[in-house]
């Protein structure tokens, strides 16, 4: 009996650190959300992984797409946080496309993930709703419904 309350303390600790993990990466990602804002659009791309890090971009553009400031984040954990870069600054985010992307030797899903903030981007100028891609759990479970 005793075992089994230190097992149910340990899976409480461990649920709480993980809260509070999430609760800093959140935050992370509010700040550049808030500060981009403020310049004017904000363009996001998500790229889920498995087993690779997912990546998640953040672009502030101006009402015609120019870049004003880029931020993203890679990882698989908890522990990763948004980094502030000025690789796109001034390029327009309609001509970003994978030959421009490979010349920058980024990994693949931070690619993905840039390509899917300027197709949201043009999406969202055309009006057209945003859909959301599962992520590989939901895949896997969508192919177990069938």
């Amino acid at each position: 009996m005793n075992n089994l309350i230190i097992l149910g303390i340990f899976i409480l600790f461990m649920y709480l650190l993980q809260y509070l993990f999430t609760f800093l990466q959140m935050n992370s990602f509010k700040k550049y959300f808030n500060e981009f804002i403020k310049d004017g659009k904000v363009a996001i791309g998500i790229k889920k992984g498995a087993i690779r890090a997912g990546s998640i971009v953040l672009f502030s553009v101006d009402d015609i797409g120019n870049i004003k400031n880029y931020a993203y984040i890679k990882g698989v954990s908890v522990f990763a946080r948004f980094k502030k870069e000025d690789t796109f600054n001034n390029a327009n985010i309609k001509d970003l496309d994978q030959e421009l992307l490979k010349g920058l030797k980024l990994d693949k899903n931070l690619s993905l993930a840039i390509l899917n903030a300027r197709e949201n981007f043009i999406k969202a100028l055309n009006g057209e709703k945003i859909e959301m891609e599962k992520s590989p759990l939901q895949k896997a479970f969508g192919f177990f419904k069938k």
